[in-house]
């Protein structure tokens, strides 16, 4: 039987892939742990700078799967419910933002439920035409609680999030780059080459001003701006003294100098 967590290396991108394309790549026990131990291997890695995360299939994912192994305990306490959604799923999305290295999620298709929580954790949220998003826990009466309230709140507003988790209705590629929680939407014809290059960007990028950029935007989101700049002047102290700052200046002098010269002799 096929895994239903593909997990490559293509140079210093991880690519986690859900397929489980004849479930509609719904969120199984298995899945979640696979999951777990992909996180663990990117944020433990120097050499990868990049993580993907994408599925086969119609669907990115219908969500969660609804089955006794991967549902909590209805007859237990609602101490032990909130306990259930820490261990569950709480550690795994919390994991995924917290890792200072770029986190991509790349919707083929629909991505519900579940699957749009665990993607609202993740860095970067691109679209096919093809992709439609939901949150329909409402309808097994119930509010996506892993950050499905929480993480849509901040990154789309209230305005938005009354409209999927209060009226449970699904929006379009368009309509979720227009509410702010997607960041790009393309061609489906065009989809994986324009995610392909968008995360080989990434990749190029520095790697200390990523992991310090992630964390600054982070701490700026709940600060006023007097602290948020604050922040900003901690992160570049900490960088300037750094020898990839100093790299990069030194190259950056000696291409300035390099066209200079150029004009001159022209």
């Amino acid at each position: 039987m096929d895994p239903q967590i593909l997990v490559t290396e293509r140079d210093s991108i991880l690519e986690v892939t859900l397929n489980r394309p004849e479930k509609y790549n719904a969120i199984s026990d298995g899945m979640l742990n696979l999951l777990c131990d992909a996180i663990d291997q990117f944020g433990s890695d120097s050499r990868l700078r990049v993580m993907l995360i994408r599925a086969v299939g119609k669907y990115f994912t219908a969500g969660v799967e609804i089955s006794p192994d991967i549902s909590p305990d209805v007859e237990g306490s609602t101490l032990d419910g909130r306990a259930w959604y820490r261990k569950k799923f709480h550690r795994v999305f919390d994991e995924l933002e917290a890792i200072e290295k770029p986190i991509v999620v790349a919707h083929q298709g629909p991505c519900l439920g579940g699957g749009l929580e665990m993607s609202l954790s993740c860095d970067f949220r691109l679209a096919a035409k093809s992709a439609r998003y939901g949150l329909p826990e409402i309808d097994i009466g119930a509010l996506p609680g892993s950050g499905g309230v929480s993480r849509l709140t901040r990154i789309a507003g209230p305005h938005w999030a009354r409209w999927l988790v209060m009226a449970g209705e699904q929006v379009s590629a368009d309509e979720a780059l227009n509410m702010g929680f997607v960041h790009a939407v393309y061609a489906d014809a065009e989809f994986d080459q324009r995610v392909t290059t968008f995360c080989d960007k990434l990749a190029r990028q520095p790697y200390e001003v990523m992991g310090l950029a992630k964390l600054s935007i982070e701490l700026a989101a709940d600060l006023d701006r007097a602290q948020a700049r604050n922040v900003e002047r901690i992160a570049n102290s900490i960088l300037f003294t750094g020898e990839e700052h100093k790299t990069l200046v030194r190259a950056f002098l000696e291409r300035q100098a390099a066209k200079r010269k150029l004009k001159e002799q022209q």
